[in-house]
């Protein structure tokens, strides 16, 4: 089995190995436990949930693999894609095994109000973006 990104209002970005994906139809950004920023990058691309289990089966954390797909999929970041896997990367697969935090996966909606405004329509015209109108 495989996954995939669940729309294509979910972005990523990786910076230093720590994953931040935003979701933009709702404006909410997640984090990850250094073993879920392996894990969302293995799922994101892709790789067989078979070779991901392999790869974390001797992690201390491994049976929290499928709590934490399910929360992603909860989230709407990831949905069931057709068609087999890729296989996991050696280099991924030693980073899941080095990982010591148990995958989990962070909410953060502080900023929804600024991701979700217009840039050329919901800003105050003289300070731009990301400062909001005053309602009216």
């Amino acid at each position: 089995m495989r996954y995939q990104r669940a729309s294509r209002d979910i972005i990523a970005e990786a910076f230093d190995g720590e994953s931040i994906v935003l979701d933009l139809s709702c404006g909410k950004y997640f984090s990850f436990s250094d073993s879920g920023n392996s894990l969302w990058e293995a799922l994101s691309q892709g790789a067989d949930t078979d070779s991901i289990s392999a790869a974390c089966a001797k992690a201390p954390w491994g049976s929290a693999l499928g709590g934490f797909v399910e929360d992603l999929v909860a989230n709407k970041l990831l949905m069931q894609a057709e068609g087999p896997g890729i296989e996991l990367s050696p280099e991924l697969a030693a980073r899941l095994m080095a990982a010591v935090e148990a995958p989990a996966v962070s909410v953060f909606d502080d900023m929804a109000d600024l991701f979700l405004a217009d840039p050329i329509h919901d800003v105050e015209e003289e300070a731009g973006w990301p400062v909001k109108k005053a309602e009216a």
